[in-house]
C-alpha cells in the first residue's frame, strides 16, 4: 500500500500539473485556487482513507474524528466507496451531515437570542458560488483519482479487483510455507515444493538380483 506519504506525494504532483494546465488555459485564479483547495482537502481531510479509524487523514481532524467513526464502521476499506466520483460524494455528503449537526443547533440559539441572519444576495449570486464549490468537487475527485489507481496499481481493490479475490478462490496461493530447514518461501507452488522434497535412493543392486 502506498501509504499516506505515497498518496500525499502523488496528489502533488495532481495539485502541480493541474495548477500549471488550468493557468495556461485561461482560469481565473478565483477558480484555479477552488479546485487546488479541492485537491488538498481530499489529500488532508478527506482522503478515502477516511474508512480507517487509524488513518493519518483521521488523526488529522482531531477529537472530531470520533465524527467519522460511524462512517468507518459502515463502510469497508476500499470497497466501491474507495473509488472517485461515487466515493467523493458521499464523503462530501457526509461531511455536510457533521456540519449540520453543528450549525443546526447554534442557528436555532442564534435565533432565539435575537439575532437575524439573512442573506443580501441573489440567485446569480448563489450560482456564482456554486460554481467554485463544483471547481472544488472537481478537484477532489481529481485526488481520488490518483489515490484509487495507486491503490489499484499497488494492492488491488477489495472488491472486484485483483489480490482480494485471488486469495478468496485460490487460499492457499498466498499461504505461507515452510520447507525442512527452516526456509520460507511464501509464493511457491505445490508442483515446486514436491520438487524440493528428498528422494529416496533407489538400491540398484537389490533389484539387479
Amino acid at each position: 500500500m502506498p501509504g499516506f506519504v505515497g498518496h500525499t506525494t502523488a496528489n502533488g504532483i495532481v495539485l502541480a500539473g493541474t495548477t500549471v494546465f488550468m493557468w495556461t488555459q485561461g482560469w481565473s485564479i478565483a477558480d484555479i485556487a477552488a479546485v487546488d483547495a479541492g485537491v488538498i482537502m481530499s489529500t488532508l481531510i478527506l482522503s478515502p482513507d477516511m474508512d480507517l479509524f487509524t488513518s493519518k487523514p483521521m488523526d488529522d481532524w482531531g477529537i472530531l474524528r470520533y465524527f467519522w467513526w460511524p462512517y468507518s464502521k459502515i463502510v469497508k476499506h476500499r470497497d466501491r466507496l474507495h473509488t472517485p466520483l461515487l466515493g467523493t460524494f458521499v464523503r462530501w455528503l457526509y461531511t455536510l451531515a457533521i456540519l449540520s449537526i453543528a450549525i443546526v443547533p447554534l442557528a436555532i440559539l442564534v435565533r432565539r437570542i435575537g439575532i437575524q441572519v439573512t442573506f443580501q444576495g441573489q440567485t446569480d449570486d448563489i450560482i456564482w458560488y456554486l460554481g467554485y464549490l463544483l471547481d472544488a468537487f472537481i478537484g477532489a475527485n481529481l485526488a481520488d483519482a490518483m489515490h484509487f489507481v495507486l491503490d489499484v496499481l499497488t494492492t488491488g481493490l477489495k472488491e472486484g479487483f485483483g489480490a482480494h479475490h485471488h486469495r478468496e478462490h485460490f487460499p492457499l496461493a498466498r499461504r505461507r510455507r515452510f520447507l525442512p530447514g527452516g526456509e520460507d518461501r511464501p509464493d511457491q507452488s505445490w508442483r515446486d515444493l514436491r520438487d524440493t522434497q528428498p528422494r529416496p535412493e533407489t538400491d540398484w543392486s537389490r533389484e539387479n538380483h
